[in-house]
């Protein structure tokens, strides 16, 4: 299994989609597969396609774990990737996804807050995930419970 130090945030940069549509565009980019180890999606899928709530915030598994991503040059090694759906935009569904899944990921290689970053925190042409990650990782040490609270 590769050693995991960091968990690397990244956004679609589209306002609609899934790991299967992401995985298709990296395809046709000439990659062997996705680049991110995780998608979480916002709800709509197709461009001009409805919101649908009971698609909003699920997390998809993308390149699998033991497999090395390629979402950060230089650093996919030792990183998993998740993607958000969405430019600038991300739901309370995603956003609480996003906290529970670097949670459970924290807990399994034994990361702190400061092991989560944003992908523009290594690129600086980079905006994405066009988030704070100050703000992501105050949410990370309160908790999602915490993400309710401070959201509504």
């Amino acid at each position: 299994m590769r050693t995991i130090k960091k968990i690397i945030i990244h956004c679609s940069d589209s306002g609609f989609g899934d790991v299967d549509q992401i995985r298709d565009w990296h395809k046709a980019r000439g990659w062997r597969d996705i680049g991110y180890n995780f998608v979480i999606t916002n709800g709509f899928l197709f461009p001009k396609s409805g919101y649908d709530k009971s698609f909003d915030g699920i997390v998809q598994v993308g390149r699998p774990r033991e497999q090395i991503p390629a979402h950060v040059k230089g650093h996919n090694e030792d990183s998993i990737g998740i993607c958000l759906i969405g430019k600038v935009h991300f739901s309370f569904r995603q956003i609480e996804a996003l906290i529970r899944k670097c949670h459970e990921l924290m807990n399994e290689f034994n990361l702190d807050v400061e092991d989560v970053y944003g992908h523009y925190e290594f690129n600086p042409n980079k905006t994405c995930p066009n988030i704070g990650m100050n703000w992501v990782r105050w949410m990370l040490m309160w908790g999602s419970n915490e993400v309710k609270k401070n959201l509504l």
